[in-house]
């Protein structure tokens, strides 16, 4: 359950980044991946150092998440230019 609710918070942080930079280099699927995958490890980590459980949904793993998702986004944006 934990894992989707992760995805679910990656592809909302790509859509939100793709609906504010809709000109920047890159396509939609390539931007909701990026999201997902960082949502996926700041999640993780978050639950690593918190509860140690990945079926835990835990409040710090909700911002772990989003703030991995966006940082990932973050790097990509900077890679491309």
């Amino acid at each position: 359950m934990t894992l989707i609710f992760w995805i679910v918070i990656g592809l909302a942080a790509g859509a939100v980044k793709r609906m504010i930079f809709p000109g920047r280099p890159g396509g939609f699927v390539p931007t909701l991946v990026l999201a997902v995958i960082g949502a996926l490890i700041g999640g993780y980590i978050a639950t690593y150092f918190t509860t140690g459980d990945v079926a835990t949904l835990h409040p710090a793993g909700f911002v772990v998440a989003l703030l991995g998702a966006l940082l990932m986004l973050l790097v990509a944006a900077k890679l491309r230019i």
